[in-house]
């Protein structure tokens, strides 16, 4: 059964607007909630609806739904519920409007260096919470990860065949399997996996990126083949990231490295490459005992720069120049001002937080009259 457009679920919450593609088991749509907002819905699709084996494939789809949603993560796509509707059980998911690193290698030519490391980071420590969680995800590739529009954001998506491991056991798999970003180990429907599994498909992932090219098919490496060299595609590409996608795309899981994390360190010359959250846009709330509006307009690493409008029943609004600084690891902020463009008011001392979600910066700052505290949240 597929839906058309208008087809509405959940007794109107949700409208189907169109579909957005099939694989080998799922089936993906577009809709709008009765909120105003785009979700994606995701469920099993007709082909796996006919296997004998449905109810059991159904549960399994929801169990790792369940867990799935406990990954939470900026650069893994959220989860918003599961739904069941008449007789299917659905996943309903944030919907990110912007396009797939695929579609953006094939319209604007390879990736520059540093910005593929930069995606590669994020998504790096999106699997990373996958794998703290239990699960492996066993689809990364190029169109499985997403860039939100007007933002240097990388996001993870489609989960559908993710599964649960246990490291260093021997499991009967689902076999489903994306040839060129696909490890020997997922050909295999008795294999040993991990994380390990993830490295390559990641690694496999960046060599895409940084070449405009799909690697040789594990498989076909496994007899001889030779996997030609990234850097002897595209000679810009430092030895050292050369080195860590070899290390990555090694055919024996056992000579690739164990973790994500072990594989980044490879593949990261120094914090030049260090994944920092998107700070440009618009931040509103309360300062001290004002309302304020801070407009982010250019960021570099670290550091990023902007204005601060305050407004305040006594002082009137003042309109300040500010540069602050963001440490990724502790995601402590700091602000200050560097010129009075209109009013009366200074910044003083500020330091803060941004939070998980990277959605509210939160913070306490010190002026001539004394202390006061302040919360703003992104509104774009």
């Amino acid at each position: 059964m597929v839906w058309a457009s208008g087809q509405q679920l959940q007794g109107g919450k949700y409208t189907i607007e169109k579909e957005l593609g099939e694989g080998g088991f799922g089936i993906t749509y577009r809709a709008r909630g009765n909120n105003g907002r785009f979700v994606v819905i995701k469920t099993l699709n007709d082909k796996v609806q006919r296997r004998p084996d449905f109810d059991k494939f159904q549960q399994d789809f929801v169990n790792e739904a369940i867990k799935l949603a406990k990954c939470n993560h900026p650069h893994i796509v959220q989860i918003d519920e599961v739904i069941h509707e008449n007789t299917l059980w659905c996943i309903v998911m944030e919907y990110i409007d912007g396009e797939n690193l695929a579609h953006r290698v094939e319209h604007q030519g390879i990736l520059p260096e540093a910005e593929a490391l930069r995606y590669i980071q994020q998504i790096g420590e999106a699997l990373t919470v996958v794998h703290n969680n239990g699960l492996l995800h066993r689809d990364v590739k190029p169109q499985n990860i997403m860039l939100r529009g007007g933002k240097s954001e990388a996001v993870l998506i489609d989960f559908g065949i993710a599964q649960e491991f246990s490291q260093n056991l021997t499991q009967t798999h689902t076999q489903m399997v994306t040839d060129a970003f696909s490890p020997i180990e997922q050909y295999d429907k008795r294999a040993k996996r991990g994380a390990f599994t993830d490295v390559y498909a990641l690694a496999a992932t960046l060599y895409s990126l940084l070449t405009g090219e799909i690697p040789t098919m594990a498989p076909i490496r496994a007899i001889g083949t030779l996997l030609e060299e990234p850097k002897s595609i595209n000679p810009s590409i430092s030895e050292r990231v050369n080195q860590a996608i070899l290390k990555g795309m090694e055919v024996k899981p056992e000579n690739r490295p164990q973790s994500i994390q072990e594989w980044l360190a490879l593949a990261m010359l120094n914090d030049a490459f260090e994944s920092f959250p998107e700070m440009l846009g618009t931040w509103c709330g309360d300062f001290g005992s004002g309302k304020a509006t801070l407009s982010i307009t250019r960021q570099s690493g670290d550091s990023f720069d902007g204005t601060l409008i305050h407004e305040h029943w006594w002082n009137g609004t003042a309109k300040i120049a500010i540069s602050g600084k963001l440490n990724s690891k502790t995601n402590a902020v700091t602000i200050q001002d560097t010129k009075i463009l209109s009013g009366y008011w200074r910044l003083g001392e500020n330091h803060g937080k941004l939070s998980f979600n990277f959605h509210e910066i939160s913070g306490h700052g010190k002026d001539r009259k004394g202390s006061y505290s302040w919360l703003l949240k992104k509104v774009n």
